[in-house]
Formats: structure tokens, C-alpha cells, sequence
């Protein structure tokens, strides 16, 4: 985007050449709304993908009970998460990744429900906070209006405004907002309204310090370099004590500073040394490797997954960084991602209700049974298959953990392990192939080699 599109923008149409202030603040929304923010911000791209692929991976699946829900509701959600995304670019996954991104990036993302005409009336549409009148303040005796939010009197949202066109649009203006009711949008955040904090675990602090962080000290290496280069230090000869001179003591040698490409030679010069930049020298290294460190513990991800270095990693502080990560990771899906995505079941059982198909026995009168599916997420892979497995084999010996368990932990059901299973023993046996049945030895002391 160059300066002139920029400043010929709806926003500055407000913004007088000598409105600092204001010119300013417009600047800033242009920029925020700009779509090369990640471009220039490869930390905050790394930390973000990172994380999205760690959190949503291939999109989390829901697993509808049979007795809840009959097979003509699971058909059609199935198809319906293919042409769900209302941009048309992506599916149901692509939806959820989306998100997630947005409120990584942005600090908060809105999911809102389009009716469309399709044969399931409902399609998902992620919008940024760019897209919000978040400027739009009123105050009122029965409710008031904060950060484009309408607020009932006890504090509880009841409407959102949204700008009616884009941003980049010729016929953009902040005052064309649309009021969509609470129903109708998912507001993911950590923050539920300004006099209530979420309290809960949040990973914007990650991707606001890395906005913020440049790399400052190799553009004023660079700066300096350019102006100055290296500073040439003359040394001249000791000249003779002056009568009355204290013994033993030394006179101060004379230093003659001289740019790079301009030295002149003098007579009685000793040695020529050079001196760099401070900058180059020092603890430059160790300093970005404690900035990326800060900025890998806000996102919530190990260092070694933001920056790709294992130099200095063995098995168990890797593992120790993974399962500290996968933690926090299972507290945010559990408290923000499950919930968010229950609203959008109950937006697909509304929207199922207006087909042909059967309907959903008493959801009107107790819609939680049937909003409040098991979600199955993307499988982990271990850091040592072969450690997790021995692991797993004695866990399932001794009742700790079921295979049910394991199956979800993987990303299926255990419907859906079990008649894999199946349907492999059945191809095998049709083909002639003898499985191997022999058994696979667990040794009780893991092996330690790795940990060097």
C-alpha cells in the first residue's frame, strides 16, 4: 500500500494535513487493518503458526451420540462443514484455524452467523476487531454503548456493531455500522466486558510483544556503518617529559580520530588501530535469544518451536517443554475453543430444523443435550514413539487409561479405531496375509541414551 492510496483513504477524510492527532490515529487503523502485517512480522507469523498448528491442527471433530442424534443430523453436518466457510475459500477446519489466528494476531476474533440459502441455512464468517466500530461510545440510563458493544444495565452484551463495508472500500465510512444481536455472534477474547476480566490462560501478550519488538540494534549498525564506518584511532609517539614531570608517570598518549577512506598520515605516528561499533560486539546473540525466549513463553509455546533451534535440547527438557505446552494448550480449548464451537452446533440445530430432515426431539425445550457434543482433537505426536508406546502398553495392563481414552487422545473415536481395526484384519485375511503376532517385549527401565 503506498503512502498516496493510504492517505487518500476513507479513513483520513476526517484528518486535516495539520491534524497531527488525528492523522495519527488514522494512520494506525490503516496500518492495523493492512493485510501485510504478517508479512512484516515474521516473529509474530512463526509464533502464530506455531501455536494454530499446536491448537487446531487439522480442526477439532465433534462425536454426536447415536441415541441423541439421528444419522440424517450427522450426514448432513458432515457435509455442511465443507461449504460452511461463507468466503468460500475453506471448510469447517479452515474456519476453526482461522480464528484462531485472528484472535492470536488481532487479540481477539468474531465468528458470526450468515443465513444463507443453502440446503443447511447457516455459513461461518471470521471477522477481525478491524471490523468492529470499536469507537462507537454512548452512555444511557438503561444500557450504554462502549467499544461498539451495546451493553444492557447489568453489563451483560446484548448487540455488536459492525462496520457495513470494508475498510479498504471506496465507499467506506465509520458511521454505517450494523447491529447484529448476541445470538448471532461468537466473540472470542479474554476479556468478556471491560468491568470483567477472563482471568483465564490468553496468548495476545505473545504476539503483542513481538509487534513490538525490532530489530533495533542491526538497523543502527547499519546506520552507523554507513555514516561513519569504523573509527581509526592514531597513536602517536611518546613525546619528552616535560622538566618538572613527576617520575614514573606517563604522558597520555594524543588519539587523532579519523573517518574511514580519509586518513591522513602523520609524522611521528606508532600504530594504527581500529575500534567497531560497540554494537557489534557484546552479548548481541544472547540478547535476541532472550527476547525470543520472553516472546515464546507469552505466546505459550517452547522456545525451540518458535525459533527451530535444538542445539541445546535432549529428550527429557523437550519433553518437559512439550507437556507444559500441551497443558496450556488443553486448558484454552477446554475453556475457550469447546464453548465457542458448541454455539456454532447450536446454530446448525437451528438451522437443521428448517430441512425436510427429522427433527430433533424436545431441542427446543432443552437444547443442552444436543449442543454439548464430545470434541475429538487433532492427534499429538510424540517426541519418542517408541518410549510413548511401552508407556501406554503398561498403562493399558494395569487399568490406568482406556482405550477409549487413547483413541480420543489420537483423534478418532473408539467406534471408529475399532472398526478400523476390523476392516484392516478382514482386508488382510481376504489377501492371504498372515499377521505377525509376535509379541512385542516392555522392559520395565527406559532407555536413557538420548538424554545426553
Amino acid at each position: 500500500m503506498s503512502y498516496s492510496t493510504t492517505a487518500e483513504s476513507p479513513l483520513f477524510s476526517d484528518a486535516q494535513s495539520h491534524d497531527n492527532t488525528r492523522s495519527e490515529t488514522a494512520l494506525v487503523k490503516e496500518i492495523k487493518a493492512s493485510h501485510h502485517l504478517l508479512r512484516n512480522n515474521p516473529v509474530v507469523r512463526i509464533g502464530a503458526t506455531r501455536f494454530r498448528a499446536s491448537c487446531i491442527g487439522n480442526g477439532a471433530t465433534p462425536v454426536f451420540d447415536p441415541s441423541v442424534y439421528p444419522n440424517a443430523f450427522v450426514t448432513a453436518f458432515k457435509h455442511w462443514t465443507h461449504y460452511c466457510d461463507f468466503s468460500g475459500c475453506s471448510n469447517f477446519a479452515g474456519v476453526q484455524a482461522l480464528a484462531m489466528m485472528t484472535a492470536i494476531v488481532e487479540g481477539r476474533a468474531f465468528i458470526v452467523r450468515r443465513r444463507t440459502n443453502n440446503f443447511i441455512p447457516l455459513q461461518l464468517e471470521v471477522v477481525s476487531p478491524t471490523g468492529m466500530a470499536s469507537e462507537l461510545e454512548e452512555p444511557g440510563r438503561n444500557g450504554y454503548i462502549r467499544g461498539g458493544i451495546h451493553y444492557a444495565k447489568n453489563g451483560k452484551a446484548k448487540r455488536y456493531a459492525f462496520f457495513k463495508l470494508p475498510k479498504d472500500h471506496p465507499d467506506f465510512s465509520d458511521t454505517d455500522v450494523n447491529w447484529l444481536p448476541v445470538e448471532d455472534v461468537i466473540d472470542i477474547r479474554d476479556v468478556f466486558h471491560p468491568g470483567q476480566s477472563g482471568a483465564q490462560p490468553w496468548i495476545t501478550a505473545g504476539a503483542d510483544f513481538a509487534k513490538q519488538y525490532k530489530d533495533n540494534q542491526t538497523v543502527e549498525i547499519k546506520s552507523r556503518m554507513k555514516r561513519q564506518g569504523q573509527q581509526v584511532y592514531a597513536l602517536k609517539e611518546a613525546e619528552p617529559q616535560p622538566h618538572g614531570h613527576a617520575p614514573g608517570q606517563q604522558t597520555e598518549k594524543e588519539k587523532l580520530i579519523v573517518r574511514a577512506g580519509d586518513l591522513t598520515v602523520l609524522n611521528g605516528v606508532k600504530d594504527i588501530k581500529t575500534a567497531s561499533p560497540p554494537e557489534i560486539t557484546g552479548n548481541y546473540q544472547e540478547h535476541n535469544n532472550q527476547v525470543l525466549r520472553m516472546i515464546s513463553g507469552l505466546f505459550g509455546i517452547p522456545f525451540e518451536m518458535l525459533t527451530g533451534d535444538l542445539t541445546q535440547v535432549n529428550y527429557s527438557s523437550i519433553r518437559a517443554g512439550m507437556i507444559n505446552h500441551r497443558r496450556f494448550i488443553a486448558q484454552f480449548r477446554t475453556i475457550y475453543l469447546e464453548p465457542a464451537f458448541n454455539k456454532v452446533i447450536r446454530w446448525f440445530c437451528e438451522g437443521y430444523h428448517l430441512t425436510p430432515e427429522p427433527e430433533l426431539t424436545a431441542f427446543f425445550d432443552n437444547p443442552y443435550p444436543y449442543i454439548t457434543p464430545q470434541w475429538v482433537w487433532p492427534e499429538w505426536e510424540e517426541i519418542d514413539p517408541l518410549k510413548a508406546a511401552k508407556a501406554l502398553a503398561q498403562e493399558l495392563q494395569l487399568d490406568i487409561i482406556s482405550m477409549e481414552k487413547i483413541a480420543n487422545q489420537r483423534g478418532s473415536t473408539l467406534e471408529q479405531h475399532l472398526d478400523s481395526v476390523q476392516r484392516s484384519k478382514q482386508a488382510a485375511e481376504e489377501r492371504g496375509i498372515v499377521p505377525n503376532e509376535t509379541p512385542i517385549a516392555v522392559t520395565d527401565e527406559p532407555s536413557d541414551d538420548d538424554d545426553d
